[in-house]
């Protein structure tokens, strides 16, 4: 494969990496080849960061004017610790209760179209599958985090070092996880135990923390 060089000036340097990869090459193969950044490379082929990347910022920023301003005084308490500790990268673990019909999902809504519309990463997931479709963008928790559907005290999640979920998760800003106490203390034992060897491959002291 020859590219002419009025014709590689066409394109940016993550453009004919892409182009090369097809072909089995790479620009590490010419000597004279200025290189991209190899983490901008690595994110742009995680398909599943790519897919969290592509929601609409204005649309995002629009739904959340319209849900914020219905949130009554106790919802935007809750509201606002959350962001807290998002922006301040304080890693908190939140239990909101309430019963059926106390608006805890409007709640959730409000805070995954404020991330989103920031481009942060938010991944909403529910013990049920329908309760998993009245979240934007939700997954069940087994899919979302490939838990075994047979879980021991033991278990961990099926997420290796490296792979694009683990990408994702190392990344991710903040995991919402509606009806909770339907699931058994077996599958948040396994993320936490997963999270925490994940994570600190970046950050040793992650080992030490709830869910990394």
């Amino acid at each position: 494969m020859n590219f002419k060089e009025d014709e590689l000036q066409h394109y940016t340097l993550i453009e004919i990496e892409q182009i090369l990869h097809q072909h089995e090459r790479s620009l590490m193969d010419f000597n004279d080849m200025p290189k991209p950044d190899l983490k901008v490379l690595k994110e742009l082929g995680n398909s599943l960061w790519r897919q969290e990347q592509q929601y609409d910022v204005l649309k995002e920023g629009e739904e959340h004017h319209k849900l914020f301003n219905q949130l009554n005084p106790e919802q935007q308490n809750v509201y606002k610790a959350v962001l807290e500790s998002v922006y301040n990268n304080m890693g908190q673990l939140f239990f909101l209760y309430g019963a059926g019909g106390t608006g805890k999902k409007f709640v959730y809504k409000t805070i995954i179209s404020k991330l989103r519309s920031e481009k942060r990463i938010v991944l909403p997931v529910a013990s049920s599958g329908i309760a998993a479709l009245l979240l934007p963008g939700g997954r069940t928790d087994h899919s979302r985090f490939k838990i075994p559907l047979i879980v021991t005290e033991d278990s961990i999640c099926e997420i290796k070092k490296g792979t694009m979920l683990a990408e994702l998760l190392i990344k991710t800003d903040l995991i919402i996880w509606d009806e909770a106490p339907m699931s058994h203390r077996h599958t948040f034992e396994a993320l936490d135990r997963t999270l925490r060897d994940l994570l600190s491959t970046e950050d040793s002291s992650a080992s030490e923390k709830p869910f990394g």
